[in-house]
């Protein structure tokens, strides 16, 4: 059996082109129905502390940071342990404590509660971690352009996908315990495309970088991220709201996916890793 796989490289994909008429249009992005409630937060198998971020959506042109939502009943729970979040900073944003962590294979549901009665709640089970089976890199002499030859390093891994499962993998990497590709355009994904496991994902690239960028003889680490295919189709959206994927022949982009209930934005992540891999550079 075949199992197709699929990188996502986050990036700029397309420049704008054509004339159009234009209409003015008043919304007052920050008032009444347009303004909503932002939700980014997670929980993982790992040790805590796990945070919950709320803020309200503002205009285009605010150029401030978000106003936080402050005062809201913020908790966590997956049928047998509840975890309560406390905002001790006062700025939006809610943590458990440093004890809490999750368990692979539970459904967690997030409810939140705000000072004004409004209510919201998002679901999302934790898939059981998967590992690499192995990676390996080159160290070559490459071109890019018109720029000089400059040498890189060009990470490659393979695993397992698990049988009977749909899971979708977010890759970090580290050099020297200081994370590489923190931006999210940086974050590298694998995902099943066809199959629904039992296959291997071979010789994927998850990493290029320049040999000035890293640290003499660094020790690399990479942390492999089980995460739900709709917490990936998520971050598809933002992709493509936030980098570009149009044409000239597409239409109007769609709202971004939510797993937040009664119309705010966002999203609220379980996710799951196992020990990470490491090897020495030399």
């Amino acid at each position: 059996m075949i199992v197709k796989y699929k990188i996502l490289t986050i990036g700029v994909l397309s420049a704008i082109f054509g004339v159009a008429c234009t209409e003015s249009i008043d919304l007052k992005l920050n008032e009444g129905e347009n303004n909503r409630l932002v939700v980014v937060g997670q929980i993982t198998n790992e040790p805590g502390p796990h945070s919950v971020r709320l803020t309200r959506s503002t205009s285009y042109f605010y150029n401030q940071p978000a106003p936080a939502e402050l005062g809201a009943t913020v908790i966590i729970s997956d049928g047998v342990q509840t975890l309560v979040l406390l905002d001790d900073d006062n700025d939006g944003t809610y943590w458990t404590d440093s004890a809490a962590c999750g368990v692979p294979g539970r459904t967690y549901t997030l409810d939140i509660r705000l000072k004004n009665g409004e209510s919201y709640t998002a679901i999302d089970k934790m898939p059981i971690p998967n590992r690499f089976d192995t990676i390996y890199y080159d160290y070559t002499n490459v071109e890019y352009g018109l720029t000089l030859p400059q040498y890189h390093y060009f990470f490659y891994a393979s695993f397992t996908e698990q049988k009977g499962v749909d899971d979708c993998y977010m890759i970090y990497v580290y050099f020297n315990d200081s994370c590489y590709n923190s931006n999210f355009e940086d974050v590298k994904w694998a995902y099943d495309g066809i199959y629904d496991g039992s296959g291997v994902f071979e010789d994927i690239l998850i990493c290029d970088a320049n040999e000035d960028s890293i640290p003499r003889r660094a020790e690399a680490r990479f942390d492999l991220f089980s995460v739900s295919s709709n917490y990936n189709q998520f971050i598809n959206d933002i992709s493509s709201e936030t980098f570009g994927n149009a044409t000239i022949l597409q239409g109007p982009p769609a709202n971004i996916r939510s797993n937040i209930s009664n119309g705010a934005l966002g999203f609220f992540c379980a996710k799951s890793t196992t020990k990470p891999y490491r090897l020495r550079l030399e």
